[in-house]
């Protein structure tokens, strides 16, 4: 189904309160909807990383999450993005947050979305991190269906394993060295798990050339989290979106995915896109186009 120009989309501010903070987010919503004609609404999910997904650049330009809010909602459909704490226009402290509490932020944005006269049903849209975010959603019930970008079926120490394995393959190393590094990386990753038993909380880490302040207990979370484990309990309908070229995550582990998800599952792979998906056009095009014919009942192209 295409974007109809004709709609008029209201974009309004929403708050999601707690006791510690208060997140800042954009409802979209298409003119009509209402108590008598409810619409499906997307839920931009913010994930664990060591960056908050908001909803601006620092110079004001829209980030992907608000220009995916402003897609759906020119398609009919309602969207709801929110800055993650301490980030944008929402308070508190992001690198006081373990994985818990960032997912109890996407809980209460779901919850909320969900109250909306104007939601019928309401699907989780995340990329990488923030996947296992919605896995837990719908395994909880608190989403009706799922939309994932680069979504990753092992864990972080499987798939560490699997980029060692095919680099010491091209370069005709042996399988002792695969294992040697593997170690070696268990042992970092030991010695923040004793770094986090000693009492520490956080610490600073250079991404891009930009130190950032990274909770440990979150970055450990990530790390062990099994989305295999997560996917087993979904049975919620699914739409896997993947670039072909994606090296972060590669693109068989969304297949690995698709076929242990419980539910209906739809997966699209995307020649030349890497792992920045949420960039494509084409990709968000899918995304509107599947919530179309979920609504109208359609499931299937």
């Amino acid at each position: 189904m295409r974007q109809r120009s004709d709609l008029t989309v209201h974009t309004d501010p929403i708050a999601i309160t707690s006791e510690t903070h208060s997140l800042a987010g954009t409802l979209v919503l298409p003119d009509g909807a209402g108590n008598d004609r409810p619409v499906p609404a997307a839920l931009i999910v913010g994930g664990p990383g060591p960056l908050p997904l908001e909803r601006r650049a620092q110079d004001g330009t829209p980030n992907w999450p608000l220009r995916w809010a402003e897609a759906f909602g020119a398609a009919g459909l309602a969207c709801l993005c929110y800055d993650q704490r301490g980030s944008g226009e929402s308070t508190g402290q992001y690198e006081d947050a373990d994985w818990d509490d960032l997912y109890g932020d996407a809980a209460a944005a779901a919850e909320i979305l969900r109250l909306q006269p104007e939601v019928s049903r309401v699907i989780a849209v995340a990329w990488a991190d923030a996947v296992g975010f919605a896995l837990r959603l719908a395994a909880e019930g608190k989403v009706d269906g799922l939309i994932l970008l680069a979504a990753g079926a092992h864990t972080a120490e499987e798939r560490y394993r699997e980029q060692v394995r095919r680099l010491a393959a091209g370069r005709g190393l042996s399988d002792r060295v695969v294992e040697l590094r593997v170690r070696q990386w268990q042992a970092q990753l030991q010695a923040v798990r004793d770094r986090v038993a000693a009492g520490e909380r956080v610490a600073e880490t250079d991404i891009g050339g930009q130190r950032i302040v990274t909770n440990l207990r979150r970055f450990l979370a990530v790390h062990e989290f099994d989305p295999m484990a997560a996917a087993r309990q979904v049975a919620t309908p699914a739409l896997l979106l993947h670039g072909a070229a994606d090296t972060v995550v590669p693109p068989a582990e969304s297949e690995l995915l698709a076929e242990t998800l419980a539910g209906p599952v739809e997966r699209r792979v995307y020649p030349g896109e890497g792992h920045f998906l949420y960039r494509s056009d084409q990709a968000v095009a899918d995304a509107v186009g599947w919530m179309q014919r979920r609504a109208a009942g359609i499931t299937a192209d």
